[in-house]
């Protein structure tokens, strides 16, 4: 029943957004800054009027760089993936949503082997019986803000509906 409604919801957003003619519409634009508006030129969340919420790609910064933890070679895709998902949370939370809200994720990783790993962490944000939204993992040949010894191994992106 929750999983229809969410779909249903869903859809009946995106039907709004198409018949409108875009995403934005007629729909009120309101940004989300969890932390304050960032210097490079993005916005980490942009809600509408209609109860969409679209979240940019994250990737694992904490205090402008990858901790030390995060990069040490030990479980380091399950260190960053909970970065990652953790400051998505943020967002959503700033904006009054939840993890149970989002109906689309979009996961970029530099090494597809990794994706158990990644599964393990992003697994318990949706525990039990919750639906976790749609999704597809995607590897790719780098992530933007890695540095030697500092690679950036996940970024993760979401949209979530009300």
């Amino acid at each position: 029943m929750l999983r229809n409604k969410m779909i249903t919801k869903f859809f009946l957003a995106l039907f709004s957004a198409c018949v409108i003619g875009s995403a934005y519409g007629s729909s009120v634009i309101e940004p989300v800054y969890p932390n304050g508006k960032p210097s490079l030129p993005f916005t980490p969340g942009i809600k509408l009027s209609n109860g969409m919420l679209f979240v940019s790609g994250h990737i694992p910064y904490v205090n402008g760089g990858i901790p030390e933890y995060a990069r040490d070679g030990k479980d380091d895709m399950a260190d960053q993936a909970k970065i990652v998902m953790e400051s998505l949370k943020t967002v959503l939370d700033k904006a009054g949503y939840t993890f149970d809200d989002a109906v689309k994720v979009t996961v970029f990783m530099t090494d597809i082997n990794n994706y158990s790993a990644f599964n393990k962490v992003y697994a318990t944000y949706w525990p039990g019986d919750k639906i976790p939204p749609a999704r597809e993992a995607i590897e790719i040949g780098a992530l933007p803000g890695g540095k030697p010894g500092a690679e950036v191994l996940v970024e993760v992106s979401l949209i979530a509906a009300k």
